[in-house]
């Protein structure tokens, strides 16, 4: 498509760059008259609720007729997805990065459902404004061109309402209890579910199953909201409450392995909210989403928790945990109550590793403060990095429709075509037209490397940053186990032992000293040492059965050494190629430009 930037997604518009004469206005603060088509901040932050649904005003007529083809097919964002956007990412319009940051849009200003004419004609809006300009295709610049949106091609147009594929959509399957309610939870690592961004590349299903909480949060059922009904589709505010309720299943969850498993590695779920006051910003569903994965994927990869019978039951019965917990008696007491320590661990090894074990734990809780902190800060500056390659890529499009702009105007300066027929036009004609021509050559340039900037993005976004994240869950996990053992391991055995010797020397006078003294006094006194003493010997072998149990936790812990190296090699690959593909295009824009452009006649 073309047109100007500035008319296309700059938020700072100012009417200069318009080729529409016609778009001209006397007034000398240009797009505040009645007639203007942009809109006064007070219009873009206000939110017109009693707007008429079915009012098409302004929507371009490409728009009318791509909806009036797929109104019957949309009635959710999943429909949306299959009906538009995979159509649109497996033709190569757009990229799934894109895809995905449309659609995150989409969420966070309610544009939903897009069954409604006026929400559909924003949602092609923002396509057609990404399509124009890369980068462009977001909230601002929508509401700002919101009276003269971009055209489709008409190309567009027919793959999107050529609707060869009419099959309806599988089954969702829970890739979870396909896993696991069979096979018992194996012993197989791989169980792990990766965002990957091939699964969004495919489009329709993979989508759909890539979605870490099993649950398509695009249409909500009614039932969860109000107890009952047909499904409806879900605005806004349906979907934040329903990723609340479904954060809301975790919690017994957690509750539950924490009273069971104290003294293991347990992950904890993401916050509600991740700024006081906030509401559900441009990532904040995602995020909360992504935070459930990684829970999930801990907890399933560790050994023994995989294997509780609770966590099989969660992952595999289709029904609320609450509900379930009703018809079920579940046993909260320790994983290791009832057992003993066996003497092998106390005769041989202890003794090998305690001393070394102790000193390690120590020193690992002292620092694991500050090392949550330094790697909250590399956390960050990778997602600084990201949002850096967006606003480059972002503005490489700018650059695209500045110089298009520029070589079709150069001409009234330069002349140089044959219709102008004069001295100068002649005399200008071969080094205007190579100039021109290397111009385009570098538009073409900043247009592929937008392209690469934002599959570098997206690559981060959804892989690389996921792996940061989940290396400092670990983090958190071990930092609440080091609480957790200060606070649970505590005893008493000390005073008990001074009770027992205090009642034993009352017991041994009594005995021997006061021959009047009841024998069952005496007997409750015996009784008592006898409770002191069994006590004590169920302290300590609780105290041994902790040191047993945090020892091989803290033993597992040293492989997340390895997600280190993992994360840092994938960034090294994926910035290596990166840099290749830049390099590559400045190579030949290089070769194409030097010896082309005329420095002098």
């Amino acid at each position: 498509m073309s047109g100007s930037i500035f008319s296309s997604g700059d938020p700072w518009e100012n009417g200069w760059a318009s080729n529409d004469n016609a778009n001209i206005r006397s007034s000398t603060i240009p797009g505040f008259e009645s007639g203007s088509t942009y809109l006064t901040s007070s219009q873009l932050l206000k939110h017109d609720d009693t707007r008429d649904a079915n009012d098409l005003g302004e929507i371009p007529v490409s728009y009318k007729k791509v909806y009036s083809a797929l109104s019957e097919d949309i009635s959710t964002v999943t429909d949306l997805e299959r009906s538009v956007f995979n159509k649109l990412v497996d033709a190569g319009y757009l990229t799934s990065y894109q895809s995905s940051k449309i659609l995150d849009t989409l969420y966070d200003h309610a544009i939903l459902p897009p069954s409604e004419i006026a929400n559909f004609g924003r949602i092609l809006g923002l396509i057609a404004l990404e399509l124009d300009a890369a980068g462009t295709g977001e909230y601002v610049t929508l509401q700002m061109r919101l009276n003269n949106l971009p055209d489709l091609s008409d190309k567009v147009v027919h793959l999107l309402i050529n609707n060869d594929d009419k099959s309806e959509t599988k089954d969702i399957v829970d890739p979870l209890s396909a896993q696991l309610a069979n096979s018992g939870l194996p012993e197989n690592d791989r169980n792990e579910w990766h965002a990957d961004a091939s699964e969004h590349k495919r489009g329709g299903q993979a989508s759909i199953l890539s979605d870490p909480i099993l649950t398509d949060h695009t249409s909500v059922q009614q039932s969860h909201l109000d107890g009952g009904g047909e499904q409806q589709p879900a605005d806004h505010s349906h979907i934040a409450k329903y990723i609340n309720n479904i954060r809301d299943t975790f919690t017994p969850l957690l509750e539950y392995l924490l009273k069971k498993y104290p003294f293991r590695v347990i992950p904890g779920l993401p916050p509600k909210k991740f700024s006081v006051g906030s509401s559900p910003d441009s990532q904040f569903l995602q995020r909360r989403r992504r935070g459930l994965f990684r829970f999930l994927n801990q907890i399933v990869k560790h050994p023994v928790l995989r294997q509780d019978a609770l966590v099989v039951t969660f992952l595999s019965v289709p029904t609320d945990l609450t509900t379930w917990k009703k018809q079920a008696k579940i046993d909260y007491s320790l994983e290791f109550k009832g057992r003993k320590i066996s003497t092998e661990f106390i005769n041989s090894i202890w003794p090998t590793i305690g001393e070394e074990f102790l000193n390690n734990w120590k020193n690992a809780e002292n620092n694991i403060t500050k090392l949550i902190e330094l790697w909250t800060k590399i956390v960050m500056l990778v997602e600084r990095y990201e949002k850096r390659q967006q606003q480059v890529a972002y503005d490489n499009g700018k650059f695209v429709e500045m110089i298009k702009g520029f070589s079709l105007l150069n001409g009234s300066l330069y002349p140089h075509s044959e219709e102008h027929g004069t001295i100068i036009g002649n005399n200008n004609k071969d080094d205007m037209n190579s100039i021109n021509d290397s111009l385009d050559r570098v538009s073409g340039f900043f247009n592929k490397s937008s392209q690469v900037l934002i599959d570098e993005s997206y690559a981060i976004n959804t892989s690389v940053l996921e792996k940061f994240k989940n290396y400092l869950d670990y983090l958190y996990s071990l930092q609440e186990l080091f609480e957790r053992s200060r606070k649970l391991s505590a005893n008493n055995i000390a005073q008990l032992q001074i009770r027992i010797h205090d009642n034993e020397q009352k017991y041994n006078k009594l005995s021997s000293d006061n021959a009047d003294i009841k024998g069952s006094d005496l007997a409750k006194l015996r009784q008592v040492i006898i409770n002191d003493k069994q006590e004590i010997f169920q302290q300590l072998n609780k105290d041994w059965l902790i040191k047993d149990c945090v020892l091989d936790e803290f033993l597992m812990f040293q492989e997340t050494q390895y997600l280190i190296s993992e994360m840092w090699v994938e960034w090294c690959k994926g910035r290596y190629k990166f840099q290749d593909k830049i390099f590559e295009l400045h190579d030949n824009l290089n070769n194409e430009v030097v010896n082309d452009m005329p420095l002098s006649r």
